[in-house]
């Protein structure tokens, strides 16, 4: 898909666009489902601004399995407040957007950049013809010890993505970043989205790699703003830098060794690791392993006792009880589902 055959798409109204467009709406979530009733008048905006926000289920935008995905926000609608257990990165493709988070009225422009933590509140103005908005979820699963690896030295947004993964809290965080006029930002989001719209070939890791990119604009243009080194927040720079650590070591790596490379007490590196992330070093070891399994399951042939060793098990068993307490089925059942799939095309 080429970028004037995405500006097609995302200017085309949808089904929710259209009935929003012949009259007034308000969006409201229902379970899983979007309903699109009518605002009859001003008492019920003041009655839909006083209820408890929405809570948007994951499985409203994300399907099973699936850690990342862009939707085009629906004009023409108002969307009460609302919030939701992953994190949200809104672009403003095209024209500007209006919502208020935690209290706070937020006008962006075309090109800016909104991340929302876990659990912030949020509503949304009507939007006009002009104005474009993609939101962009993401599970917290999605920044595993391998994409903040990639953000390994970003203080910045590994301390939001770390305290939204480990530290979700009643009343979220949120970012804005002035984007306006930023070619690379928008170079990185087109890409992703034309490969999430027109999958072809390697398209998850090209939109992870998109992702990547865009993060890292996220932060040079954030330290731009604030006129910093970005070394700020040195505790949570070398919290990325331990997990990116166990993420290329995972084979052989210990507590020990660890704590050895990093000149810390191993008491030490494991207190630091239960502070921040919440999970013990073991956990998030068996994390990165287990990512590593299912990797080789789905793309190799690969006997299973050949598997448990190159992650580093020598128990076969012992592999195949954490294997199954992780994922909730054995690694045989595991590969078959996801050859199954394949063939479906999921």
């Amino acid at each position: 898909m080429n970028e004037r055959e995405l500006d097609e798409l995302l200017r085309t109204k949808n089904e929710l666009e259209q009935a929003a467009y012949a009259e007034p709406r308000r969006l409201v979530f229902e379970g899983d489902e979007l309903s699109i009733p009518y605002l009859a008048s001003a008492e019920s905006v003041e009655s839909a601004e006083t209820a408890a926000p929405d809570i948007v289920p994951e499985s409203f935008l994300l399907d099973p399995g699936q850690k990342i995905a862009f939707s085009k926000h629906p004009r023409y609608a108002y969307v009460r407040d609302h919030r939701h257990s992953f994190i949200e990165l809104n672009y403003v493709y095209s024209g500007s957007c209006t919502q208020t988070i935690n209290g706070n009225r937020v006008t962006m422009r075309e090109g800016e950049i909104c991340l929302l933590d876990t659990n912030v509140v949020h509503s949304f103005e009507p939007a006009g013809d002009d104005d474009i908005v993609i939101n962009c979820i993401m599970r917290t699963s999605y920044f595993n010890t391998d994409m903040l690896g990639r953000l390994s030295g970003n203080d910045i947004l590994s301390h939001f993505f770390i305290d939204a993964v480990y530290r979700s809290t009643e009343r979220g965080k949120y970012l804005l970043f002035p984007t306006h006029g930023n070619d690379k930002a928008r170079q990185w989001i087109i890409g992703a989205l034309g490969e999430f719209y027109d999958p072809g070939l390697c398209s998850a890791e090209a939109i992870n790699s998109f992702m990547a990119l865009l993060f890292c604009e996220l932060l040079r243009v954030y330290r731009k703003q604030r006129g910093t080194d970005g070394q700020g927040n040195k505790g949570i720079a070398a919290l990325a830098d331990i997990l990116t650590y166990l993420e290329s070591n995972y084979r052989d790596v210990t507590l020990e060794s660890a704590a050895q490379h990093f000149h810390f007490h191993p008491n030490y590196l494991s207190r630091v690791l239960k502070q921040s992330t919440g999970q013990s070093f073991i956990r998030i070891l068996t994390d990165v392993k287990m990512k590593k399994a299912r990797i080789l399951l789905e793309n190799t042939d690969f006997p299973v006792g050949k598997i448990a060793s190159e992650i580093g098990y020598s128990n076969v068993k012992f592999f195949y009880d954490r294997f199954k307490e992780a994922c909730g089925v054995t690694p045989g059942l595991y590969r078959q589902q996801a050859r199954d799939n394949d063939r479906r095309g999921l």
